[in-house]
């Protein structure tokens, strides 16, 4: 009897609610991989409506997940599951839509024309960082090409992880013809610079905000699944004791995992002495998104490639009725 009312009153302990954490990490994940694919397009393939799309998705997405957070929080507060449901939905979309497309337009608003061309010029520079060519104020940023694991994220936060500094700041060590040839090119235009700036602001708010959001209900889920077969099992005296440490465990160790190792480019000197702590002085409001992903990306950039391409088959995040949300796009 006590484990039927449990059963019956836990939502952690629902299989609908389990299935539902399920697909929202395979969403997730296979989101995170899309946003790298694109913002990492050394070739700048992804058109403007492609990043507004991305951008609009990873609203959503973030949203979805705090809704699931909210969920578990606000259980014990509202009788019908159901109307737990919109309500936790309403709340985690109109949030997360609304934040993040605050935070983003308030650092694109306030960036000046010295942003702006850092911004371009931080771009343009990116594939001479992943090849080991670039030190910032004379420090060592990498000894040689950046590693398979870390060039889909470097190359996708390299503009934005330098963008509390300027462009006298970035030393190139063999790359000369290739800047050299920036100052040749076809003039930019004001739009483009701050298409520019705004794809290196977004970039890390929304990988960074929808990547923790799913790693906490990735916890959910394992904790979930875990409490759910020690209950199956009829151990009850283990289902008591798992529910009050297993899912702040999980969650401790989780992004222990994602923050702690460090990868060759946030261990570098030119990262730690230069670049992170012109962040933290000059952008405040991006450096906690931008080092969030930095490290923990690489963590998982794997495990988001494989849920990409093999559960939803390389899945674009496109939106089909952009025009209703008024995001257009422009041209690229």
């Amino acid at each position: 009897m006590h484990r039927s009312n449990l059963k019956s009153q836990a939502l952690n302990l629902q299989p609908w609610f389990l299935l539902l954490l399920a697909c929202y990490t395979v969403l997730e994940l296979s989101f995170n991989h899309r946003l790298l694919e694109l913002a990492g397009d050394l070739q700048r393939g992804a058109s403007t409506v492609q990043l507004n799309d991305i951008e609009i998705w990873g609203r959503v997405v973030s949203g979805l997940g705090l809704a699931l957070l909210l969920m578990r929080w606000l259980d014990n507060w509202v009788c019908s599951r159901l109307g737990l449901f919109l309500l936790c939905c309403t709340l985690g979309l109109f949030s997360m839509w609304h934040a993040q497309k605050a935070l983003v337009d308030t650092i694109v608003a306030r960036a000046d024309a010295q942003d702006l061309m850092m911004s371009w010029k931080s771009q343009l520079s990116t594939q001479e960082a992943l090849n080991g060519r670039i030190s910032l104020r004379g420090e060592t940023l990498l000894t040689s090409p950046a590693p398979p694991e870390i060039r889909p994220v470097m190359s996708a936060l390299w503009a934005s992880s330098v963008s509390g500094l300027y462009p006298e700041d970035l030393d190139s060590d063999s790359g000369a013809s290739q800047l050299v040839s920036n100052l040749f090119a076809p003039e930019i235009t004001q739009a483009q610079r701050v298409a520019a700036y705004r794809k290196t602001v977004m970039t890390p708010v929304v990988l960074g905000a929808s990547l923790l959001f799913g790693l906490l209900n990735l916890c959910q889920l394992f904790a979930g699944l875990f409490t759910w077969l020690v209950m199956v099992a009829g151990q009850d005296r283990w289902l008591q004791f798992c529910r009050s440490w297993l899912l702040l465990a999980l969650t401790v160790l989780c992004m222990g995992l994602s923050w702690w190792p460090g990868n060759v480019w946030t261990t570098s000197p030119a990262y730690r002495l230069v670049a992170s702590p012109a962040l933290w002085a000059e952008k405040p409001y991006l450096a906690p998104f931008v080092e969030w992903s930095a490290r923990a990306e690489p963590a998982w950039a794997d495990s988001v490639a494989w849920v990409h391409q093999a559960l939803l088959q390389d899945f674009e995040f496109n939106v089909p009725f952009r025009h209703w949300l008024g995001q257009e796009g422009t041209p690229p």
